[in-house]
């Protein structure tokens, strides 16, 4: 609840109650989301950080492989089923970057071997290179077939 729902329902009072103060705070969002990333990104990597080393490629390619084939399937399926490019951009984005930090927090709540925690930290860092990475690139490719 905490972790979910009480950001959620915060930005929906803010917005509903004080839209003036959103309104102030939307050009530095992007920033904050950024410095965000940044430190849950290091927060979840600083804590196994031995573990990781240790693993090495047997943890991060696997870890990696499911970022980029999420994000293919989830551009790919709604493509092939007639789906507009946007939406198959949306859809890639959001199954490349499911929520490894959300993960690594729940490992780290209910399960006493500290080990499990391990494979969301990782994620947590490919996350993040492949979903900035993906977003990127298509910045720079217009989008040409949306229906109007």
């Amino acid at each position: 609840v905490q972790v979910v729902l009480a950001p959620i329902m915060a930005g929906m009072a803010l917005n509903k109650w004080s839209p003036t103060t959103v309104e102030k705070v939307l050009p530095v969002a992007p920033l904050l989301g950024v410095f965000s990333t940044l430190f849950l990104v290091a927060s979840a990597v600083a804590q196994v950080r031995d573990p990781i080393m240790e693993a090495g490629l047997g943890l991060q390619l696997p870890v990696l492989a499911l970022h980029l084939l999420g994000g293919l399937f989830g551009y790919v399926v709604p493509k092939t089923m007639g789906f507009e490019e946007s939406i198959a951009r949306t859809m890639a984005m959001e199954t490349s970057m499911k929520s490894s930090a959300f993960g690594f927090l729940l490992a780290k709540l209910h399960f006493e071997t500290f080990l499990t925690r391990v494979p969301s930290a990782v994620s947590v860092v490919w996350m993040a290179i492949t979903g900035s990475t993906l977003a990127v690139i298509w910045k720079y490719i217009p989008v040409t077939d949306e229906k109007k």
